[in-house]
């Protein structure tokens, strides 16, 4: 009697073991936009089609940097990002150029629009 009780006991742990064994998956890795972005905009004026986004994480936030061209740098202002999508805007000159967008791995694509009109602003992370 001791040996079914004891068998069964075994068999159980076995069957545990086992169904444990596929139910848990490695935890998700969670996406993150920090890392040096080269972004192009075509259609805008000459010398700010392209360009680097810098984005870092600051606390719980994010901080942009746009690298406009090798004379120019400006931070962004109002960045929010939530599940892939961030948005913000920032000065260049004296225009409000407003920018939102969605990542897909190390790519990005977005809007951009300032008083000139809406334009398509794409970029490809280059480094982490």
């Amino acid at each position: 009697m001791n040996h079914k009780i004891i068998f069964r006991g075994l068999i159980a742990l076995l069957l545990v073991v086992l169904v444990s064994s596929f139910a848990v998956e490695p935890p998700a890795k969670r996406f993150t936009p920090v890392g040096t972005w080269e972004y192009s905009v075509p259609d805008v004026q000459p010398g700010y089609e392209k360009g680097s986004m810098v984005i870092a994480e600051d606390g719980n936030d994010y901080k942009v940097t746009m690298v406009l061209n090798e004379y120019s740098k400006t931070d962004a202002e109002k960045v929010v990002y939530k599940r892939k999508t961030i948005s913000f805007s920032l000065w260049v000159e004296t225009e409000e150029i407003l920018v939102s967008g969605t990542f897909d791995g190390d790519e990005f694509k977005g809007s951009l629009s300032y008083f000139e009109g809406d334009y398509t602003i794409m970029a490809r992370r280059t480094a982490k």
